[in-house]
């Protein structure tokens, strides 16, 4: 069973100090990454019209349906992405 963390870190302005939230989803016991610039990424981003995929590097897809963006970080966004094993191990860092 994997598990995705995400550490989201935002603010209203570069003058003021990042308010972070941490997030867990249940992926189920395969996934998959699949990184901007290939086919089947654009495919995929054709079901979200109103996001801008050039601010997307990687969407991962969950053996249980679930599509989720890994996006870039900005001067008020900061994403860190790992991949949990079961037993809370880091599996992968994206």
């Amino acid at each position: 069973m994997y598990t995705l963390r995400i550490i989201e870190e935002t603010r209203a302005d570069e003058s003021m100090p990042f308010e972070q939230v941490i997030e867990n989803f249940e992926l189920g016991d395969a996934y998959a990454t699949i990184k901007n610039g290939i086919t089947e990424f654009d495919k995929i981003m054709e079901r979200y019209p109103n996001e801008n995929k050039e601010l997307i590097k990687v969407i991962i897809c969950g053996e249980n349906g679930d599509e989720i963006f890994v996006r870039q970080n900005d001067t008020l966004n900061e994403y860190t992405y790992f991949i949990m094993s079961e037993s809370g191990k880091t599996f992968e860092k994206l």
